[in-house]
């Protein structure tokens, strides 16, 4: 029955993108505007989830009429979002027209000098519109792409997919690709994370976001304390509907310890502080209904009771376990034993 559902939003998705390609932008970029304040309305969980978030991220420092104006307009951006996804094609096509950058030569000088390096993000204004990216950077041999979670509609994953890689782009699964990724961005091709949402327990770091604890992916930290590779932040901000304003900041400055653990988690949370401070400059144009800190408010809501029943490792808390997991991954061990493999 899942199947059979799956392929008939499947096919509506397909219909809205082929009448995407004839439609005038204008008119559906203001019906998105009216159906992200509809939305507002008729889905009562995600608000709640919004509003909760705004509240745990600015406390009383925003009234709550502030922040609930923010969270009506984080709707309508998410409407927004979806309709520069099915005009994608079209806007790549007159990026120049589409678009403003700043500090792209930054990526530039990378991108001759073959310099390995990643740059990060978060669900903030046109995110979408990596492909504006693809057509800004587009140097022969070399490929962008982004590390994102699956769609749960395999057949939308798949057309998704398949989008991408026209665009001589590459979409890379967050679960059990570090090698893949370290392999990209040590070639020099332009890879992007988002870094605003929840990782699983065993795959992340504990760092402050907002003042809360808040799981984040660890494989950026690590190939940055491996590697040392320059660690640019990008935001991708929304002028008006169909136009952006693409920011690269210069790289992130931190000074290694040499402690593995220490090194990696403090870089973790330099990323994670970044990607903060740029959402707090543009509160509207984030994706606030994400249950960003589900699993630590979660582990904050058990009783003494549930908790011991339920004990967690040390090492899973701590994010120790998401550090071995690169280990065996992507460390140093993984690329000794690859190297004996390829001797043999």
């Amino acid at each position: 029955m899942m199947k059979v559902l799956n392929y008939i939003v499947y096919l509506i998705f397909r219909s809205a993108w082929m009448w995407t390609k004839i439609l005038p932008m204008g008119p559906v970029f203001w019906l998105a505007g009216q159906a992200g304040k509809l939305a507002y309305y008729v889905v009562p969980g995600r608000r709640k989830i919004a509003l909760k978030n705004l509240e745990l991220a600015f406390g009383n420092s925003k009234t709550p009429e502030e922040r609930d104006r923010i969270c009506r307009e984080s709707f309508i951006h998410l409407c927004y979002s979806g309709a520069e996804f099915f005009f994608m094609d079209r806007l790549s096509k007159d990026w120049k027209s589409h678009s403003t950058w700043e500090g792209a030569e930054m990526i530039d000088d990378c991108i001759k000098r073959r310099q390995a390096h990643f740059i990060f993000g978060g669900h903030l204004g046109g995110w979408m519109l990596i492909q504006l990216v693809a057509k800004r950077f587009d140097v022969s041999g070399r490929r962008s792409g982004v590390v994102i979670r699956p769609q749960r509609n395999p057949y939308i994953d798949r057309f998704i997919h398949r989008l991408v890689e026209r665009a001589d782009g590459v979409m890379i699964n967050t679960r059990g690709t570090g090698k893949l990724i370290e392999q990209l961005i040590l070639e020099g091709n332009l890879l992007g994370f988002y870094m605003d949402q929840q990782s699983r327990r065993k795959q992340g770091i504990p760092v402050e976001f907002f003042g809360m604890p808040a799981y984040s992916h660890v494989v950026p930290g690590y190939l940055a304390w491996k590697h040392r590779i320059p660690m640019l932040p990008f935001w991708i901000i929304r002028v008006k509907p169909g136009h952006m304003h693409m920011i690269f900041r210069s790289p992130l400055q931190f000074s290694y310890t040499g402690d593995k653990e220490k090194d990696i988690r403090a870089v973790t949370q330099l990323i994670v502080s970044e990607v903060e401070r740029i959402i707090r400059e543009n509160p509207e144009q984030w994706l606030w209904a994400h249950n960003r800190w589900s699993r630590t408010l979660a582990d904050k809501d058990k009783g003494p009771a549930q908790k011991e029943k339920e004990p967690k490792p040390a090492e899973a808390e701590n994010g120790a376990e998401a550090v071995k997991l690169m280990d065996s991954e992507i460390g140093e061990q993984k690329d000794e034993d690859a190297a004996e493999s390829s001797g043999r």
